[in-house]
C-alpha cells in the first residue's frame, strides 16, 4: 500500500466561515487570513496504490465555473489536479477508483471535464464511490447548502453508469475502511488507509485544518454542529490513543499531523509533510 498527495490547487475561504463562532483574535493566531479576511485553503487529494488498484481520494474543482466565480473563491488553477497526477507519472486511464468523501463542489466536480460542448469522465476507467446517504440527501439539502452541489455534474456521473453507492461502514477495498459522519453534510465518509503499519485518516470536513482540531473550532458550513462536535470528540479520542495520521485535505500549511491527550482535551503531538514520513522510514 502507497500513499502520494496529490494537489488539485488551492482555494480560500472566510476565516469566520472556517472557525464559526471562535473570535478572529483567537483564530488568526494559528491560521492566517488576508487584508479581506479570506483564510488559504488547499485541495489536496490522496492517491491510494495497492496491488491492484489505484484510488483517487477526492478530485477538487474542475473547469466548470465561470471566472468570476473562480475569483470569488480564490481558485489558484483549474488544470493543477491533471499536472499533478502526470508528475505522479499516474495515467488518467489508470486510475481504477475515485473516491467522494462528499459530493459539495470543492471535493468531487473534478472528476469530470467540461469540453465545451459536453462533459467527460477524467477518470474513464474508474468506478466512482459517494455514500447512498449523502446522494439521497443532495435531492432534499437545504437552501443554503444547495449551492454547494453542482447538479449537472452529479447527474453526469449518476448517467455513466460508473457511479456506485457506498451503504455501510466498513471495508470497501482491503486496507481500506470507511467511517461515516453526519454532522457537516449527511453521509460524509472519512476513509481510513492502513499503510506501512500506519493508519491514515483523510478528514475531509470533518476536521478540515489542524486549526480546527480544538473540539469548539468548527465550521459555519457545518449542517449540525451539535452532531460534529459529538463526532468530533469520538474520533480524536480514537486518533490519539490509536496514534492515526491525520491527513489534511485544507489545511494550506500543514500536511499531516499526530495527535496526544492532554489536559486540555486531545491536541497536536506533531505535524508534517507525508513526504518527510516516508523519508524518514
Amino acid at each position: 500500500m502507497k500513499v502520494t498527495p496529490i494537489s488539485a490547487g488551492n482555494f480560500h475561504c472566510d476565516g469566520g466561515a472556517l472557525f464559526g463562532v471562535i473570535p478572529k483574535v483567537l483564530w488568526s493566531k494559528v491560521y492566517p487570513s488576508d487584508e479581506n479576511n479570506f483564510t488559504k485553503l488547499a485541495l489536496r487529494c490522496l492517491l491510494v496504490e495497492t496491488a491492484n488498484r489505484k484510488i483517487l481520494i477526492e478530485t477538487g474543482i474542475g473547469d466548470h465555473y465561470p471566472d468570476k466565480h473562480l475569483q470569488n473563491n480564490g481558485v489558484s488553477s483549474v488544470n493543477k489536479l491533471g499536472e499533478s497526477i502526470k508528475k505522479a507519472g499516474i495515467s488518467n486511464t489508470s486510475i481504477t477508483d475515485v473516491f467522494f468523501t462528499h459530493l459539495h463542489w470543492d471535493h468531487c466536480t473534478g472528476a469530470v471535464k467540461n469540453t465545451g460542448s459536453g462533459f467527460q469522465l477524467r477518470f474513464p476507467n474508474a468506478t466512482h464511490w459517494c455514500s447512498l446517504t449523502q446522494w439521497e440527501h443532495t435531492k432534499t439539502s437545504n437552501p443554503r447548502e444547495r449551492t454547494a452541489f453542482h447538479y449537472d455534474i452529479l447527474k453526469f456521473l449518476y448517467n455513466s453508469g460508473q457511479l456506485k453507492m457506498v451503504e455501510n461502514e466498513g471495508e470497501l477495498f482491503p486496507g481500506f475502511q470507511v467511517r461515516f459522519v453526519d454532522g457537516h453534510t449527511p453521509g460524509q465518509m472519512i476513509p481510513l488507509i492502513n499503510a506501512g503499519g500506519k493508519t491514515f485518516a483523510y478528514m475531509s470536513d470533518l476536521i478540515p485544518t489542524a486549526a480546527n482540531i480544538p473540539l469548539l473550532w468548527i465550521s459555519a458550513y457545518d449542517l449540525d454542529p451539535v452532531k460534529v462536535m459529538s463526532e468530533k470528540q469520538k474520533f480524536l479520542e480514537e486518533a490519539a490513543e490509536k496514534d492515526y495520521i491525520l491527513f489534511f485535505e485544507h489545511d494550506y500549511y500543514t500536511e499531516c499531523a499526530t495527535l496526544t491527550k492532554s489536559e486540555k482535551g486531545v491536541v497536536v503531538k506533531e505535524k508534517f509533510a507525508l513526504k518527510d514520513l516516508v523519508d524518514k522510514d
